[in-house]
């Protein structure tokens, strides 16, 4: 194998597909980015056998098609330190040389045939050509229409706004694996996804092109979320929809191209039942409280700046026109502030971890939002519209 090709674009694809890498699997191949060099493209590999990346980079200058397997690692760190424009990659057997201008690197890899497969997303097949009448009585051919089973589509801006509204709230660890995931269910031309750790819940609801009629469901592991949000969040300039394929054990995401670029994303599914999240949402509301995103927000974290590890709770008391805002911890002190709001109910006081409000709160784009509640022993629920919907579980205030 030997390409020359530009380094920003070789490190940006690089640094996509190091997140896949696992650095220590007892596999040596899996700690590496396979490269598959061929004509006027080449493509980054990377998986730790549960999610993969393919990285497809055109407009290369391949002298000489070929595959390697470069460890991830040292890769990225040589390509972090090179200045130079244009950089050249040749292999032979289990060694690639890296040249620059006043460099030379030699790096040890593996056996490229030890790699595991990496899914690509599935070409549209074509679809018979169908006969269309002409005034004359003469039969003449349609054009053929792509045969896209499954796959429906997304905007990019639009998942990763769904990604970021759900996303944190999933478990860190759990021995309920279903919930170090993210719920998808797609049906017609609704996505919704749903993540929840136990003591919160965030659900989001978008649009999406060509959804299955009847609900399809899956719950994608955190890992591969992040590294969807990842790939939008670097393509945030490019506009175009995310095509997306659902199938029985795993999900297949392939991005819209950021300069060149064309990321396809792979993931194992996970394997067991996510709570019925309409179940833990609350219904029956007898108060409710219409806030301003921005004020509350920084009242809430004033008061956290007095919270500790063992006393970790802000203390809410509405009233009419005003919501209060608390916490007291012996050892530190205790804090107070006061902003106006909009409130419909009986005066109550309740508290909350200021970490869950701050998390959900950030993500909401509007100017104000509403906090539904209904008693000091029973969560809260904050909405933006009807896109989305945040449940979190009370604390006790001491």
């Amino acid at each position: 194998m030997k390409v020359v090709c530009d380094r920003a674009t070789l490190t940006r694809g690089v640094q996509i597909a190091s997140g896949v890498v696992a650095p220590k699997s007892p596999k040596p191949a899996l700690g590496c980015i396979k490269f598959e060099s061929r004509p006027g493209r080449v493509t980054l590999l990377a998986t730790d056998l549960e999610v993969g990346i393919r990285v497809e980079l055109d407009k290369m200058d391949v002298q000489q098609p070929g595959d390697s397997l470069i460890p991830a690692d040292r890769l990225h760190g040589i390509l972090r330190e090179l200045e130079a424009d244009t950089i050249t990659l040749s292999s032979t057997n289990q060694e690639t040389e890296i040249v620059a201008p006043g460099s030379r690197f030699k790096v040890l890899g593996d056996d490229p045939n030890d790699f595991p497969m990496v899914p690509e997303f599935p070409a549209p097949a074509e679809a018979p050509a169908g006969k269309k009448k002409e005034k004359n009585g003469a039969e003449e051919a349609k054009p053929a229409e792509p045969v896209v089973e499954g796959i429906f589509s997304a905007g990019a801006d639009d998942l990763l706004g769904l990604i970021k509204r759900t996303l944190f709230a999933t478990a860190k660890e759990n021995t309920r694996y279903a919930l170090n995931g993210v719920l998808w269910e797609v049906a017609g031309n609704s996505l919704t996804l749903v993540a929840t750790d136990g003591r919160r819940l965030s659900l989001a609801r978008g649009k999406c092109k060509n959804g299955p009629k009847d609900t399809a469901s899956a719950i994608v592991p955190s890992k591969a979320m992040l590294l969807i949000e990842r790939c939008l969040t670097d393509g945030v300039e490019a506009e175009g929809q995310v095509r997306i394929l659902i199938r029985e054990k795993d999900i297949l995401l392939e991005m819209p191209p950021v300069d060149g670029a064309r990321r396809i994303v792979y993931s194992r599914l996970v394997d067991g039942h996510f709570p019925k999240y309409e179940d833990v949402i609350p219904k029956d509301f007898d108060k409710k409280a219409t806030l301003s995103t921005a004020a509350f927000a920084a009242a809430v974290r004033k008061a956290a700046l007095l919270t500790n590890e063992e006393s970790r709770g802000v203390s809410l008391k509405f009233s009419e026109q005003e919501l209060v805002v608390t916490s007291r911890t012996p050892e530190m002190g205790e804090a107070e502030v006061r902003i106006t709001v909009e409130y419909a109910g009986e005066p109550m006081e309740v508290g909350f971890n200021p970490v869950y409000l701050l998390d959900a709160v950030k993500v909401i784009d509007s100017e104000q939002f509403v906090f539904n509640l209904k008693g000091p022993n029973k969560p809260g629920v904050i909405t933006e519209g009807k896109l989305f919907t945040h449940v979190v579980m009370p604390v006790s205030i001491v």
